[in-house]
């Protein structure tokens, strides 16, 4: 063979290493690029499995849900654990790029309760019964009569605590309620807080939930409501008033004034219906853990 054929073969099997090892380099660039993306894609799952678990959260106690977040999607489910509304068991699976990734948490609610609030009304001083003022509970004999104001359903000179009550500090509601200064709509639903820099009011007041009142309140017109007023200062009900749940007045003067036409019944169901509103917010993960398949 002469040097040109042994230059020929020469340069083929150079051409043919050269193309092996750049095929190797290629497969290796591209493998490592489908490893690094499955790895990102793997981690967004979880990412978007832990927002199923985090709207799980703000949903308490809805059974299931599902959204999209970031090119991904995720599903969820929540039960129960046992009877007393306390725990409840959320899987989550996330989804992005064909890959899932699941994780199971145990969230837990705080231990709101409405037997917490034994009384109709209940004040730190001295209540002072005037006018057609009658507190009683759900289960009194109807129809209660006028002035009627059974001692087993209102309760003066009294300690108690909000945050003991609510189970959240004064901090922590005022941040998720419906936030008034000085007034208020006729129509309350839901956790709503009014701070009074003066003391009167001559409105109405309908509705139900929880409303929080921060200064002292004096109201003239129409209370209509279902659930709990707390008054953070010195109360005086003038006008004509029915509460079915629980008032409470956190007062530093000498007395709770009742001076118009109250009816106040102390409803423990109505008050419960009040706290779940409140409830649901802010609960615990106290338990996690990733699922594998």
């Amino acid at each position: 063979m002469n040097k040109k054929g042994m230059a020929l073969i020469l340069g083929l099997y150079v051409v043919l290493v050269l193309g092996i090892l750049s095929s190797s380099f290629l497969y290796k660039q591209v493998n490592q690029s489908f490893i690094s993306n499955r790895i990102v894609d793997s981690t967004r799952a979880l990412w978007v499995a832990e927002a199923g678990l985090q709207e799980a959260r703000d949903n308490l106690p809805d059974s299931s849900g599902d959204g999209e977040l970031g090119g991904g999607s995720y599903e969820f489910t929540t039960d129960e654990i046992g009877s007393s509304g306390k725990y409840y068991e959320v899987v989550s699976t996330g989804t992005v790029g064909g890959i899932e990734r699941t994780i199971e948490a145990v969230v837990s609610t705080r231990d709101v309760d409405a037997s917490k609030f034994k009384y109709g009304i209940e004040s730190t001083v001295a209540i002072d019964f005037k006018g057609s003022s009658t507190v009683y509970g759900e289960n009194s004999t109807q129809p209660v009569p006028k002035k009627y104001r059974d001692p087993e359903y209102y309760k003066t000179n009294s300690t108690f605590s909000f945050s003991n009550l609510f189970s959240y500090s004064t901090t922590e509601v005022k941040s998720f309620s419906t936030y008034y200064n000085n007034t208020w709509p006729s129509n309350l639903t839901g956790i709503t807080w009014v701070k009074m820099s003066s003391p009167n009011f001559n409105g109405n007041v309908y509705g139900s939930g929880i409303l929080i009142v921060e200064g002292d309140l004096r109201v003239t017109g129409t209370i209509d409501f279902d659930g709990i007023i707390y008054v953070i200062g010195d109360l005086n009900l003038a006008g004509t008033a029915y509460v079915g749940g629980a008032v409470l007045a956190e007062s530093a003067v000498d007395t709770t004034d009742l001076t118009g036409t109250c009816d106040i019944e102390h409803n423990a169901t109505k008050i419960q219906a009040a706290l779940n509103d409140i409830k649901y917010r802010s609960p615990q993960v106290v338990s996690w853990k990733e699922l594998q398949e």
